[in-house]
């Protein structure tokens, strides 16, 4: 009785509203309701109150919905470690990339990867690092190709792959576009355009004008993908970040230019960020195809 009523909480959590829930499960609203009620006595605690918009959860079923969210996903986990462990070669890898990471990460893992696990299936999740270290704890993903993080969760592990440097990035007709050496003291007297506030790259970028005595120029405007801030640059007089090794041939507009130079400690290390403890046989054999290729690239 008690899995159906966690079900039916679940299932009420995620619709919002006693009517659509109750479609979904084919009950009755009034069997919903008295088993969210049941489930309350057992708690001891409101889980759920209706409102104007639907159903909304109590700080007490918000944190009940996450842990029982998390235990789903360990369950989730065991039986695919089963699976892993009966299957040998099949299974599914779910793999986090940015968007300066993403054409390493397919170069390296396909078709290799593919052609060695023909049954098995690959999800790959497109964010900037904090999104992807979310997804992480979230379960979401198994492995995050991004930056590694300076403050790396206790729950994480990260394995260094390559470095990749910052470069800027600016409009031809920008008032540096015709300087010839370009100091951080230049980049903070102009607006920037940039990724949301806690992402890595416009982290590091604000400690090293700190880091100088300098205040962080404002960012007028943000963006989170690497065709969007390249596309703003293009149509305006903002100045960007870029990282040079997510520049492919014909992916930039013809009026933006990359110049080399940039603020003093914005290189950053690209690694493979994952979860401690059971990794998959297939994100095992990723990490090794991955960390191959890294070797690969490093070399001159």
């Amino acid at each position: 009785m008690l899995g159906d009523t966690l079900e039916y909480f679940l299932a009420l959590a995620a619709t919002g509203t006693f009517t659509s829930t109750a479609e979904r499960l084919g009950i009755s609203q009034p069997a919903l309701s008295k088993a969210v009620q049941r489930l309350e006595r057992q708690v001891g605690a409101k889980l759920i109150i209706r409102t104007p918009r639907g159903a909304e959860l109590t700080e007490a079923g918000r944190a009940l919905h996450q842990r029982l969210l998390a235990v789903s996903r360990d369950m989730d986990e065991a039986v695919q470690q089963a699976r892993d462990l009966g299957g040998g070669h099949a299974g599914l890898l779910r793999i986090g990339v940015t968007p300066a990471t993403t054409d390493f990460t397919l170069r390296a893992l396909l078709p290799t990867l593919t052609d060695e696990r023909p049954a098995a299936r690959l999800a790959f999740t497109t964010a900037f690092a904090g999104g992807l270290m979310d997804a992480l704890s979230r379960r979401d993903v198994e492995l995050a190709i991004c930056p590694i993080p300076d403050n790396l969760d206790p729950a994480l592990v990260a394995e260094a792959l390559y470095d990749d440097p910052c470069s800027l990035m600016m409009a031809a007709d920008h008032p540096l576009a015709a300087k010839a050496d370009i100091g951080i003291e230049d980049l903070a007297a102009h607006a920037w355009a940039a990724t949301r506030k806690h992402e890595y790259t416009r982290s590091q970028l604000e400690r090293a004008f700190r880091a100088r005595g300098l205040t962080p120029p404002p960012v007028v405007v943000e963006a989170d993908t690497l065709d969007a801030l390249t596309l703003i640059v293009s149509r305006t007089r903002l100045l960007s970040m870029i990282n040079v090794g997510s520049v492919r041939a014909g992916s930039i507009p013809p009026n933006v230019l990359i110049r080399p130079t940039a603020p003093d400690r914005l290189d950053r290390r690209v690694g493979i960020v994952m979860r401690s403890g059971y990794l998959s046989p297939i994100a095992q054999r990723a990490r090794e195809i991955l960390g191959d290729a890294a070797v690969l690239q490093r070399q001159p």
